[in-house]
């Protein structure tokens, strides 16, 4: 070796050895200043009696107290906490210590409960995205919610959203104000830029992101997503390793429920991978899953039995329409028995008594508009908890008289088609359903496998021997006779939303909502334009097709697009209106008639782009457009053309026909909100409101 390489090598391993020496002093001066050991007591508050076997961790490792109530545990690089797993029939607020304080023991005190809890209840809400004032009003309706429904605890499962809102939030929301316990999650807009990482001020103010806590038969974790808008503390792998080592202390038989803002990475496995490690949840007794972050109210049960739970904002509409809503979960045991959605301000009506006839179902109504086909008229129904009563019905138009009811695994939340002696609808699970429409039989059943549960509530389209479903995420095209698959497309982006699949002689048009607009050919599946400009991202509305035109609405804007090429052939901005209702806009000649989601319905000159008339409705009863909420005055349901006026129902609960200059020829009040379109047949409209009310009258 020359002499030049010997030096080079030699300033090489100096500068080794240099490093070595810094990192092992940063790495003293670290340990130095951290507890590299906490110890303590767990006792019963008021006897001091020592509580043997009760879990205690430091975001990391997991130790149980002994006969004396006493526990010894490590210190780690990330420690915060020292928190306590609380056990069943007892309770405390004070159930974390931080780390970093200056103690000589890290011990803990906790109530015993009264009650028995093996059945119990909690509520949940979600990503109410607050700001420096704070929560608003709907924190009155979830006190009254607590008041009336007594749970357990009260879960928030994360985006409180950003620095003003994480310091404000607690203030209007905690557990002396509410008079239940109240647990939080944190969300990926709770990750902020304070205090040298992503959690910080979370866990300044709410504690750790990572705890459990047992009540009745069921052991609760509160799981951090790992991942936000800033760089966060703990990495997932770290998250899944806390998770494996609280799981292996919860008592044999106890069943397990998780609270995450996000659904589990593997959302139909539930098996989870840290280090070399798998964790398989489906060991553990995993019975649900609890998350929010999509905006949307889902819930199904796989093949293992484990519930997917969603849950939308608590006080406006979610980003696929999802109704605002408190959830109610039922324990009894190691059993979920129910699940029930507390709708914002909403009680179910009866049907109105002024009517040719109607009839009251279990489900709801929501955007799936009812047919009515050779003496019949169909619905589809909705609910979002459980046990699950939903499904497709048919009724003889004249009398009112139920001919067949046909239950589907879930939701039917959006168009279907009936024609040639058919129906054929999906399911929000993707399980599309080809019934006879006579008798109600099944003919075929086919799971489409959405990608995701974000890919649930769009309508479907049926064009000759092909049906198109799924989502904007993933269109599939099956063979009405037989079910068999045609094509796939997948998008893999984007939401769910309330548009549906409109069809040409070309094209299946297909929203991706936060997206983009999609033609694919109708025959091959490929895609032949998307179009994601100047706004067009395609939100809760459905085109409509008339010769060569599509027209949109979205956001606060109303379009023109040319269909062969998706190019914008003109835009109209209209400032203080929002567009983004579950409709499909109404075209006659020059005019288009759209409905908003906050001030009625409008007229434009879609020429000129001029606004001709508004129609305001009255304020909405229940919240369903992205972010609206009271004083929202929305129409989802899709304007008919009706005995030379313009027919349609609002979520005022009302029905209205309106002259084309936008005054009122009549109404009618069915006490309910009516979120699709109306049917009419002759005289007759039929209408299948949000109570699940289906009624049959004459108007105008």
């Amino acid at each position: 070796m020359s002499i030049a390489k010997k030096k080079v090598v030699a300033i090489i391993l100096i500068v080794i050895a240099a490093m070595a020496v810094v990192a092992g002093l940063a790495t003293g001066i670290y340990y130095a200043v951290k507890h590299n050991r906490f110890s303590g007591y767990v006792y019963e508050s008021g006897t001091n009696k020592p509580l043997e076997g009760v879990a205690v961790t430091n975001g990391r490792d997991v130790v149980k107290t002994d006969e004396n109530g006493y526990y010894e545990l490590d210190g780690w690089l990330k420690d915060r906490f020292v928190t306590v797993t609380i056990p069943s029939g007892y309770w405390t607020e004070d159930y974390y210590i931080d780390a970093d304080s200056a103690r000589d023991g890290y011990d803990f005190y906790l109530d015993k409960l009264e009650t028995d809890q093996t059945q119990h209840s909690f509520l949940q809400i979600s990503d109410t995205e607050v700001g420096a004032n704070g929560v608003g009003d709907w924190i009155e309706n979830v006190k009254d919610k607590v008041k009336s429904e007594k749970p357990a605890f009260l879960i928030h499962t994360g985006d409180i959203c950003y620095e003003d809102g994480l310091i404000s939030h607690i203030k209007g929301m905690n557990s002396d104000n509410m008079g239940v316990p109240v647990r939080y999650v944190i969300g990926n807009h709770d990750f902020v830029g304070w205090g040298g990482y992503g959690e910080a001020l979370f866990e300044s103010i709410y504690g750790p992101v990572n705890y459990s806590f047992d009540v009745g038969d069921v052991h609760y974790m509160v799981v951090s997503l790992a991942y936000g808008d800033h760089i966060g503390r703990y990495t997932r792998s770290e998250v899944w390793r806390w998770m494996a080592n609280d799981l292996a202390a919860v008592e044999d038989g106890k069943k397990v429920v998780v609270f995450c803002h996000d659904m589990c990475p593997d959302e139909n496995g539930f098996e989870v991978k840290y280090g070399l490690k798998t964790l398989d949840l489906k060991e553990h007794g995993l019975l649900a899953w609890v998350f929010g972050h999509w905006h949307y109210n889902y819930l199904n049960v796989t093949e293992d039995g484990i519930f997917n739970i969603s849950t939308s904002r608590p006080d406006s509409g979610g980003i696929d329409s999802s109704l605002a809503a408190i959830r109610k979960v039922t324990i009894n045991g190691g059993e979920l028995v129910s699940s029930e959605m507390l709708y914002y301000d909403f009680e179910k009506q009866p049907a109105t008594q002024d009517a040719l006839w109607s009839d009251s179902l279990e489900g709801h109504g929501e955007f799936a508009q009812p047919i009515v086909s050779d003496g019949k008229v169909y619905v589809g129904t909705v609910d979002d908890g459980y046990p699950k009563d939903c499904g497709l019905y048919c009724f003889d138009s004249v009398s009112g008289e139920k001919v067949w009811e046909y239950k589907t695994v879930n939701s039917i939340k959006n168009s279907f088609y009936v024609g040639g002696g058919f129906v054929v609808a999906q399911d929000s699970e993707g399980i599309v359903y080809k019934l006879n429409a006579d008798t109600g039989e099944l003919v075929w059943k086919k799971d489409i496998n959405l990608l995701s549960a974000r890919d649930t509530i769009m309508g479907i389209a049926v064009d000759g021997d092909r049906v198109f479903c799924g989502g904007g995420q993933k269109i599939v095209c099956l063979s009405l006779s037989d079910g068999s698959e045609l094509w796939t497309a997948e998008n893999k982006k984007g939401y769910s939303a309330p548009s549906r699949m409109v069809t040409d002689d070309k094209y299946v048009y297909v929203g991706s909502h936060w997206d983009k607009l999609i033609a694919y050919d109708k025959a091959t599946g490929k895609t032949a334009w998307s179009n994601d400009t100047e706004g067009l991202r395609y939100r809760s509305t459905t085109p409509t097709v008339v010769k060569d035109t599509l027209y949109v609405a979205a956001e606060s804007s109303v379009f023109k697009v040319d269909k062969n090429s998706g190019k914008i052939i003109s835009k109209y901005t209209f400032d203080g209106y929002n567009f983004d209702a579950a409709s499909a806009p109404y075209i006659e000649g020059n005019i288009g008639y759209f409905t908003t989601a906050t001030k009625g319905v409008v007229a434009i000159d879609m020429n000129s782009g001029s606004m001709l008339w508004n129609f305001e409705t009255g304020d909405a009863l229940v919240f369903t457009s992205p972010y609206t909420s009271k004083g929202s005055k929305t129409v989802d349901s899709s304007i008919v053309g009706y005995k030379g006026g313009l027919l349609f129902g609002a979520s005022d609960g009302v029905v209205y026909l309106l002259e084309k200059d936008g005054s009122v020829r009549e109404q009618k009040d069915l006490g309910s909100p009516v979120l699709n379109s109306l049917a009419v047949d002759g005289d007759v409209v039929y209408a299948f409101d949000f109570s699940g009310n289906l009624t049959a009258f004459d108007i105008g």
